[in-house]
């Protein structure tokens, strides 16, 4: 799962590895729960989110069940919003989601197995003042 350091994230990773799965998490600051394998991963580089794969696989095996749950704010009203604000939230967001969801579904098809789940904020459903992007 991605953003296993923090929040909802943090408390996706606990539960399922309190469940008994082999769970890896990566994060970019902060420390992922006991029995995770914590992996060091800005999912906004290409290369990081290639390298994160490849050292979960080498540990755990294939990916089977992928929560994509990384993401950021940079909350301000539309009219004060920076484009760098606007940018690095949907590289995180948006971009970052897609980049983890198509790197792991080439295996998963291959496998004939596979699941992925997208945690989203509920402001992409009701939206909130200072929250455009």
């Amino acid at each position: 799962m991605t953003g296993g350091s923090k929040g909802i994230g943090y408390r996706i990773a606990e539960r399922l590895a309190q469940s008994g799965h082999r769970v890896a998490a990566t994060y970019r600051s902060g420390e992922v729960p006991a029995g995770v394998l914590g992996v060091q991963c800005d999912v906004t580089d290409p290369g990081q989110v290639e390298a994160a794969f490849a050292q979960v696989e080498a540990v755990l095996g294939p990916v089977e069940v992928l929560v994509a749950n990384a993401g950021i704010t940079r909350d301000t009203l539309v009219m004060r919003m920076s484009d760098d604000d606007w940018d690095t939230v949907i590289a995180t967001n948006l971009t970052g989601a897609f980049r983890v969801a198509r790197r792991a579904a080439r295996p998963m098809i291959r496998n004939r197995f596979g699941r992925i789940i997208f945690v989203s904020s509920v402001v992409g459903q009701l939206g909130s003042a200072g929250q455009v992007n």
